[in-house]
């Protein structure tokens, strides 16, 4: 018989092991995740979360069957998306995989490192666990521990402050290219949180002209608004390329919105003048073959690690700080999930010498009188109390102390609590 594993499975793909064009055909949209998650629930029969964001997609898996590698799973997740092959993930378990979430929600894995948004994305897998049929306890108590790490290291050190996001390194990329954007119109193609981020991050540069270009009208138009820039119809983008001189993609949708043959008309029509693209959208909004047409000067998420590095070296000295943190929460979720697995071992003795309890009761019941029963009810009580006492406190003991596999083996052999009676 196929045992479960007692711990935290995850499978990961992200910038660090995982090229773009796959993550690109991973990516899971909040409806995805939604539809994808019962049905991964129901084939490896365990607690599925789903965290992607633009530079990751990974799976985190808790009473999953103990021998459930890559290939086993890979045909679950092939249900929803296309699966590459000859590219696995890297797979962590147990502590190691809480340690990574923890970093993630810590941002130290993001590619922009202290980059804002990543907090808020677990914080969504977190809804996404609660919201999921069926109930998810150890998932949810490891987004609540993951969240709470997160947060002690944006509060109690200075890896965030000043955080360069993805849109940040975008216009601090973009500045190296034009120095002044005063006289420059950008234009942003989506009006979520990466390009009003975007929009901030130009404005402080120095940019002024804005367009914004968007599918619902009323989102598009509140930005527009805001940065006191014009609101333009997703079917007008061809139209905006022509005049822009930065465009900066971040949209949720899932196919390219500028091909190649639209950027050899647009390009035509600007006289060939020189355009600078930037696709931070997850998976990409402009085809890669976009570059390729003269004048286009076409960067992706991938293309900001230059960037990302310069970051990285600012914040160097928080790291130690940080992952100090990180690893009193995990001590923390490391004794919680130890506690859970000596409970169930708790409740079986307690069933099984209340069952023998009742037993010797039923034996006496029809020679006893009411007062002499009630005597035995609370003299078996006490006994069954002060019986119990030392098998619980040594079970409470080893899990505060470090839980080992033979200590509950030992207990539950010597109770012969698996047995089928």
């Amino acid at each position: 018989m196929m045992s479960n594993s007692r711990d935290i499975s995850l499978f990961s793909f992200s910038h660090r092991n995982t090229p773009l064009e796959v993550r690109d055909r991973l990516v899971f949209s909040r409806e995805e995740t939604d539809a994808f998650v019962p049905i991964a629930r129901g084939s490896v029969a365990s607690e599925v979360a789903v965290l992607s964001t633009c530079n990751r997609t990974e799976f985190y898996l808790f009473g999953a069957p103990e021998n459930l590698d890559w290939t086993s799973f890979a045909p679950v997740v092939g249900q929803a998306k296309e699966i590459v092959q000859g590219v696995s993930p890297t797979v962590f378990r147990g502590r190691e995989a809480a340690r990574h979430l923890f970093r993630v929600a810590a941002s130290i894995e993001s590619l922009a490192l202290g980059e804002d948004q990543i907090l808020a994305q677990v914080k969504e897998v977190h809804r996404q666990v609660l919201e999921s049929s069926g109930k998810s306890p150890v998932l949810d108590r490891l987004c609540q521990f993951a969240i709470r790490a997160g947060k002690r290291v944006r509060t109690e050190t200075a890896l965030c402050d000043g955080a360069v996001s993805i849109s940040s390194a975008a216009v601090t990329l973009a500045k190296r290219i034009f120095g002044d954007f005063r006289p420059l119109e950008i234009a942003l193609i989506g009006a979520g949180e990466t390009n009003e981020s975007a929009a901030e991050n130009f404005r402080a540069a120095g940019a002024s002209r804005f367009v914004v270009v968007n599918r619902s009208p009323e989102r598009g138009q509140a930005l527009a608004e805001k940065f006191a820039g014009r609101y333009a119809p997703l079917e007008d983008l061809e139209k905006v390329l022509k005049t822009a001189d930065v465009a900066v993609f971040a949209t949720g949708s899932p196919t390219h919105l500028a091909t190649r043959d639209m950027m050899k008309r647009v390009m035509k029509a600007r006289s060939f003048q020189s355009i600078f693209m930037i696709d931070i959208s997850n998976p990409r909004n402009v085809a890669p073959e976009v570059g390729d047409v003269s004048g286009v000067f076409l960067f992706n998420i991938d293309d900001l690690e230059q960037v990302v590095r310069d970051n990285l070296r600012e914040r160097q000295a928080e790291i130690p700080k940080a992952e100090a943190i990180i690893e009193e929460v995990l001590d923390e979720w490391v004794a919680w999930m130890q506690s859970m697995q000596v409970l169930p071992t708790i409740g079986d003795l307690a069933k099984f010498f209340e069952a023998i309890r009742q037993q010797e009761i039923e034996k006496h019941r029809g020679k006893l009188s009411d007062e002499e029963l009630a005597t035995m009810e609370a003299f078996s009580k006490g006994m069954v109390k002060k019986l119990l006492h030392n098998p619980i406190t040594f079970l409470r003991n080893a899990a505060d102390q470090g839980l080992r596999p033979d200590d509950l083996h030992t207990v539950r052999n010597l109770f012969k609590l698996d047995d089928d009676q």
